[in-house]
């Protein structure tokens, strides 16, 4: 059997936070639920720091281990990893597979059976994480996140990694509050997390308004930030609309360059030399919508403003916002003439990927289509085993 480790934590502060919060909650609860469905996985353990969340996941059977001291994720996995004597681990972050379904699990699951692999929906920055054997944990030097977590296993303890092709499912995080938006408009969504967003006090109206572009064989649409080649490839492929892209600093917290404030942005120039009125004016002339990773143009900036602030931009809430250049560019995305999402890393990864899902539900026709939105494909032709 596998051990299954989901990692929940209440954390941030502020109405937007929690509400993040919640929904990561949803999310883990359909996440236990879906490994309970599988039949593979033994025991299902919930690491968390939330004990209200803990007395849910013991009723559902999992068994629950309450954060203490001090947290650090790689010394956290290893520690259960050793006081649960597990042999074969599966590992995911809260809200990291909201749309994986079982069947995908399944996979993962016989995926693991023999010794010194590792399956991972990303390499170099990785949500979850299926390893066999569970002590190539204890050959790797602990990683502070999650995302770092594949790429020692394979660079520091040799286990051969199974990467499986990039589709929504496999891809899709709730990261900030714009993930939440296009879930609420995402079709065929179940569960708890499904009864979560659809009281959520937000509208999807962005949401719906981007999709229609998508559709639009005369309209271009803006994609910028930490923007991976395969959600920019489902643009291409899958949209009617023309793409104008500006990828810029992946990995900008993997390589260090965040930290070490080098962090460095063409479109953050681009946004300095016109103002952020001026910026989105000028894009309305170019795309009839816009998606923007924003953590890249604040790293530019040099500034990380907490959590409820960031958020607050991504909801578009510039009066919650105390940083002058953050608030004047959320004020200014709020008014442009186009529709705008603002976020993360996640909203140009998988977000993109769901909108596009979204589209084509909605009757995007005229493109060769994949298999939508359910099957996420298969293991059986792994790419990155000969890394």
């Amino acid at each position: 059997m596998i051990g299954f480790i989901v990692m929940v934590a209440r954390k941030g502060e502020g109405r937007i936070s929690e509400l993040l919060s919640e929904a990561r909650l949803a999310a883990a609860i359909d996440a236990v639920e879906k490994a309970k469905e599988v039949g593979c996985f033994d025991p299902i353990i919930v690491a968390t720091n939330w004990p209200e969340a803990a007395e849910v996941f013991r009723e559902m059977g999992a068994v629950v281990d309450l954060d203490q001291g001090d947290f650090h994720f790689g010394g956290r996995l290893l520690a259960l990893v050793s006081k649960y004597k597990l042999g074969k681990v599966f590992y995911t972050g809260a809200a990291s597979i909201p749309l994986l379904p079982p069947s995908f699990l399944a996979q993962i699951a016989s995926s693991l059976e023999g010794d010194g692999v590792l399956v991972a929906n990303n390499l170099f920055s990785s949500d979850w994480v299926g390893f066999s054997p569970a002590e190539a944990l204890g050959k790797i030097v602990p990683p502070s996140s999650d995302n770092d977590l594949a790429w020692r296993l394979w660079d520091e303890a040799g286990l051969r990694p199974i990467i499986p092709p990039h589709f929504t499912a496999t891809t899709f995080d709730i990261d900030t509050p714009s993930d939440l938006l296009i879930l609420k408009a995402y079709p065929g969504l179940e569960g708890k997390l499904a009864s979560f967003v659809e009281k959520l006090p937000l509208g999807a109206e962005v949401v719906w308004k981007i999709a229609e572009v998508l559709k639009d064989e005369d309209a271009f649409i803006l994609a910028a930030g930490r923007v991976p080649s395969y959600a920019w490839e489902r643009l291409e492929r899958e949209a009617l609309c023309r793409t104008r892209v500006i990828s810029e600093e992946r990995g900008m917290r993997s390589s260090g360059r965040l930290a070490r404030g080098e962090v460095r942005s063409l479109l953050g120039y681009l946004v300095e030399t016109l103002g952020p009125e001026g910026f989105f004016r000028k894009a309305a002339e170019m795309a009839k919508a816009a998606i923007i990773d924003t953590r890249v143009l604040m790293a530019h900036r040099g500034i990380w403003p907490p959590d409820e602030e960031r958020f607050a931009s991504d909801l578009m809430v510039p009066e919650e916002i105390s940083d002058p250049w953050l608030r004047d560019f959320t004020r200014a995305a709020k008014e442009a003439p186009i529709p705008v999402l603002l976020g993360g890393h996640s909203l140009v990864c998988g977000g993109i990927m769901a909108l596009v899902d979204i589209a084509r539900h909605q009757g995007l026709k005229g493109r060769r289509t994949e298999s939508f939105p359910w099957d996420v494909g298969s293991l059986s032709n792994p790419s990155g085993e000969d890394l």
